[in-house]
């Protein structure tokens, strides 16, 4: 990983941070004000917005990858903006024709809100696979930053000063999304070219293998938060899912999803990167980025998990006492996001090589297994059910798509040895938190403190052990 990439990677990331800091704020805030029922009712809400976009993120990813193989960018970008648009408004007078049945699955009057909302959404979202597509990495997630910081914004006014519940929440969401929009339209580079049938016909071919992909991401982000609230609403008797639980399950997974930003940054960096040394098969070079992604992907999520296994419920207080029951929920979610990230790494570079349709094999045994994972595993044990269905799920995601990957460009060279010394320094870490939580007061500011210098230790005895991590520390401050 150069200089140029591995800084663009930590500027993405230090972004993604005041997107969280900014979100989880809005998340805290809304759960202190109208408490995990409510939140359990927004949550399914936005569920249902993803699901809804899927058709245009598959799109939009198509638009990424053929932006950065560089040839005529300026015309995918117009091709995709229309087309995008044109798909939203179809899904738009979907949501409205069966506005009923939509107010009955969210839990609340909230249809044609939320139909304004997929509308804006599409469009932003085109908007940041367009500057991600245009190697714009970076100024994409300060636009989603500052997304995220006006929804918050706006959100929490909302709440103070008018005291609104989901409906409001919603309406807030596509203000701020109309707002980064813009933004996001302003600052990026490619000149719009004209549109031709022949770039409709180029987007398609992608994203007809893409779309499973985009239902994949969907299905590990919010395929538990329909299925508990779909099974709760038929299935009498059973382990059902109450909107409180939905919330803490939520709330669980918003934390757990804080740890997983790095990695989510290294795999938006390099995606443009392979794709464009997969356009001059140059696999040589697709290994060392490979390997050097790899390596780092895991650096926070490892000691995450550890921590989590002995703060993590106390840590969940801070939204209020009822969240300690999330504990278990968010170890499990960690690990899945710890799968996940590999997974998604590997599937990724796939796509980047340009084999959509080895990738849509890989994802339609994610998209099986995920949902019939939650379906079985819900029914039976609820909430712990959905979170053992999503993580059992993300590690199957990393051993179908690692073989698929390496029967395309060959064997992967996986650094072991820097995984082992993440896992060596998370293991010292979690001796000391482990030892310092069994003597110290069971409180949030214990708690807290015991993370910080845990925090503190192991990138301490990380740094010790690892030149790579010390080489690629000085040639990003440098």
């Amino acid at each position: 990983m150069s200089s140029r990439i591995g800084k663009t990677a930590v500027i993405h990331f230090l972004t993604q941070i005041g997107t969280t800091v900014a979100g989880f704020v809005a998340t805290w805030y809304i759960n202190w004000r109208l408490g995990p029922g409510v939140f359990g009712s927004y949550s399914t809400a936005l569920a249902l917005l993803f699901w809804l976009n899927i058709p245009a993120s598959a799109l939009g990813d198509s638009m990424t990858k053929r932006i950065s193989e560089g040839d005529r960018p300026g015309a995918f970008v117009s091709t995709g903006f229309l087309l995008n648009i044109g798909i939203h408004l179809a899904i738009v007078a979907v949501i409205v024709a069966f506005r009923g049945q939509v107010n009955v699955f969210v839990g609340t009057d909230v249809a044609l809100l939320l139909a304004s909302l997929v509308g804006g959404r599409g469009v932003f979202d085109a908007t940041l696979y367009a500057l991600r597509g245009n190697k714009q990495v970076d100024t994409a997630g300060f636009v989603k930053t500052g997304e995220q910081v006006v929804r918050s914004a706006v959100q929490i006014g909302a709440l103070f000063f008018l005291g609104v519940g989901v409906a409001g929440l919603v309406a807030g969401y596509s203000v701020a999304v109309a707002i980064s929009t813009v933004a996001g339209l302003f600052v990026l580079k490619t000149r719009y070219e004209r549109p031709s049938m022949e770039q409709v016909r180029s987007l398609f071919a992608f994203a007809r293998f893409a779309w499973l992909g985009t239902i994949k991401n969907k299905a590990f982000a919010w395929s538990d938060v329909m299925m508990m609230r779909a099974l709760s609403l038929s299935i009498v008797g059973l382990a059902s899912v109450s909107k409180v639980q939905i919330g803490i399950y939520t709330v669980s997974w918003t934390v757990a999803s804080v740890l997983a930003l790095f990695s989510i940054s290294i795999n938006k960096t390099l995606f443009p990167e392979i794709s464009e040394l997969g356009v001059k098969d140059d696999y040589d070079q697709i290994h060392h980025l490979l390997n050097e992604g790899i390596a780092f992907t895991g650096v926070l999520l490892v000691p995450g998990l550890l921590g989590a296994v002995t703060v993590g419920e106390t840590l969940l207080t801070i939204f209020g006492p009822e969240y300690a029951r999330g504990g278990t929920i968010l170890v499990v979610l960690i690990a899945a996001r710890l799968f996940a990230a590999y997974g998604d790494y590997l599937n990724n570079a796939i796509n980047a090589v340009n084999r959509p349709d080895v990738a849509f094999k890989v994802n339609f045994v994610y998209v099986v297994a995920n949902l019939s994972l939650n379906a079985v595993l819900i029914t039976l044990f609820g909430w712990y059910g959905a979170a053992a269905a999503t993580a059992l799920s993300a590690l199957g995601s990393v051993a179908v798509a690692g073989y698929a990957l390496s029967t395309i460009i060959g064997s992967i060279d996986v650094p072991y040895g820097e995984i082992a010394r993440q896992l060596a320094a998370s293991a010292l870490m979690f001796a000391v938190v482990f030892g310092l939580d069994s003597v110290l007061p069971q409180t949030l500011l214990t708690a807290i403190v015991i993370v910080a210098v845990g925090a503190a230790l192991y990138i301490t005895s990380l740094t010790a052990i690892s030149s790579r991590v010390r080489t690629k520390l000085f040639s990003v401050l440098a």
